[in-house]
């Protein structure tokens, strides 16, 4: 029998599971984008990517839910570094989209629709965070976790770079103007800042359920 808190977290990631299919879908049936035509397709992007990792992140949680236990490693990897991920990918893609949104989307793309835009870019991240800071009483911050981060940073780097070396451009406008340098200290950036966000997720996540174990261990008062 699962626990209400454990019911919380199903619904969320069945929730998180349905949203993030509908998004993968319409990406690959729905929005026409022609630059996903080349090699890599749309896992050329980030954001496909850790969409990906996500949607995989939340049918594991979920399969934990009734076979507590299972995929103890392979939880371990995927929910660790999707949920970081989806907090990189939603402060890059805002930010450079308010500043400017032909950092990421050529000027010949039509543009996303804005709730394909927020299932791709802004649910994902809030989903996993909800159930990361709410439900998820397991977690214990591990250096394996940060090895994880920049190791897909470093794989990010390498395959974008393979796709434009086969499509003859980057999966995002801006990775063209910059010179081979600061493109991979760009990258560099982006591990970085992924694992700052992991290290905050964790410190956040410690206090609130320090809390929540100081109050349930509160003896009552005795009444008179």
């Amino acid at each position: 029998m699962l626990s209400s808190q454990h019911w919380g977290s199903a619904v969320l990631n069945s929730v998180g599971l349905v949203s993030n299919s509908i998004a993968l879908y319409c990406v690959n049936f729905v929005y026409e984008n022609p630059y996903a035509e080349g090699f890599g397709g749309h896992f050329q992007y980030l954001t496909i990517l850790g969409l990906t990792v996500a949607t995989i992140a939340c049918a594991i949680k979920l399969h934990r839910y009734f076979y507590p236990g299972s995929l103890k490693v392979l939880y371990e990897v995927v929910a660790n570094i999707a949920t970081p991920m989806e907090g990189l990918i939603s402060i890059l893609y805002w930010t450079m989209t308010f500043l400017e949104p032909t950092l990421l989307v050529p000027k010949d793309m039509p543009p996303i629709p804005a709730i394909i835009d927020c299932a791709l870019h802004l649910y994902p991240a809030i989903f996993l965070w909800c159930d990361f800071l709410l439900f998820n009483i397991e977690f214990r911050r591990s250096h394996r976790h940060v090895a994880v981060i920049y190791a897909f940073a470093a794989f990010y780097l390498v395959w974008s770079w393979f796709c434009q070396t086969r499509n003859g451009y980057w999966p995002y406008p801006f990775l063209g103007n910059l010179q081979p340098l600061p493109r991979a200290f760009f990258y560099f950036f982006c591990g970085t800042l992924c694992w700052m966000i992991y290290e905050a997720g964790a410190v956040l996540h410690s206090r609130i359920h320090h809390r929540r174990r100081t109050i349930s261990y509160i003896p009552a008062k005795k009444v008179n």
